[in-house]
């Protein structure tokens, strides 16, 4: 790795972008497959989300207009609310709200790899996004149904591979069995294969899967689940995992380390975190138990500071909170904005990563 390369590799990826700019090298070097990929195993995580703003900004970066060849538009005069994509990170115990003038969007669905999954405004289909380059690929809808949201589940993963995006699309059809379909950033054509059984998921989709183990993992209900459902990212069959304990309502499946973990509250005051080991056999090896009350309310959200942090979303409280993996210790996160953790039906909080991801 040449010099250069390891100082860029400390910027962050807005800088990066910027530096591209400067000389052919450099844009060469920055926007190299291998750089890339580089970056993002060290980029830090922030959280994703939509603002709903109103009246909206004097000036943005709209996606619909960007999709007709123009950049910018004015619409001081609109009085209806308009979302935008916003970030919030921490640092030395402060969390910090980061607004950005990208909008045009319905809903966030997932994120990969810097780039973000979500639905145009207008609903004539989807797109995929990198926030920090700010380009834009328009994808078509797939299979739609007359059904709210929550009937669908959209999964984002890359794989090494094929060293292609893909999108899973989960759905009821008619007869109200679960049906698949993907999409390759690719190609950018869906086609349909052979989807889980229908019997481990309750009537709608309440949680987002995770991907992890090189698999694309969902916790089918909100609680009382007493395995998960995957799908191999490359070999795209579904399979079940037997939970090591049944999962309540604010369980989660997190990553960690490229591991897929379950974070149970096996009782109200007791939190257990387990990381499957698939590739060394070993299965769920319970990692850490956190004891303490308030714990039931504690609803796991992703990791950051690399890996060492699991941070979690006080529910009703609207806080947030941090629980160090190597000091075992839980410290709350000091943040004035309480308000963006009051849950809307509409609107997901994703981990995410700024990087210069590109399809």
């Amino acid at each position: 790795m040449t010099c250069f390369s390891k100082i860029f590799l400390l910027l962050p990826a807005k800088s990066l972008h910027r530096a591209s700019f400067v000389c052919k090298a450099w844009f060469k070097l920055i926007n190299s497959s291998n750089f890339v990929e580089a970056h993002i195993l060290q980029a830090e995580p922030v959280v994703i989300y939509l603002k709903s703003v109103s009246p909206p900004r004097p000036k943005m970066f709209s996606i619909e207009d960007n999709l007709s060849l123009s950049k910018f538009s004015r619409r001081e005069t609109a009085n209806s609310p308009v979302h935008y994509l916003s970030y919030v990170e921490v640092q030395n115990g402060e969390g910090k709200v980061i607004e950005s003038n990208i909008s045009d969007f319905q809903n966030i669905l997932a994120t990969c790899n810097g780039l973000v999954l979500a639905t145009r405004k207008d609903t004539r289909g989807l797109l995929v996004i990198n926030p920090v380059t700010r380009r834009v690929l328009p994808l078509p809808r797939g299979t739609i149904l007359l059904y709210a949201e929550c009937y669908h589940s959209y999964g984002f993963v890359f794989s090494h591979l094929s060293r292609e995006y893909k999108v899973v699309h989960l759905f009821r059809d008619e007869s109200k069995s679960i049906a698949c379909e993907i999409i390759s950033l690719t190609t950018r054509s869906w086609r349909a294969v052979n989807g889980p059984s229908s019997e481990h998921f309750h009537t709608y989709f309440s949680r987002k899967p995770v991907a992890a183990n090189g698999s694309l993992h969902w916790l089918p209900c909100g609680g009382g689940c007493s395995c998960i459902v995957s799908m191999g990212i490359d070999d795209e069959k579904f399979y079940t995992r037997i939970l090591p304990n049944r999962s309540r309502r604010n369980d989660r499946l997190v990553e960690i380390g490229g591991l897929l973990s379950f974070v149970t509250h096996v009782v109200e005051d007791t939190l257990e975190i387990w990381i499957l080991k698939e590739s060394e056999g070993e299965g769920w090896v319970k990692r850490h138990t956190i004891t303490g009350s308030g714990i039931r309310n504690l609803v796991p959200t992703c990791m950051m500071k690399r890996g060492r942090e699991l941070f979690f979303v006080i529910e009703r409280e609207n806080h947030l909170c941090a629980y160090d993996m190597e000091t075992l210790e839980m410290r709350a996160v000091e943040f004035d904005g309480v308000a963006l953790w009051r849950r809307h039906i509409y609107f997901s909080y994703l981990p995410h990563i700024n990087t210069l991801a590109s399809w």
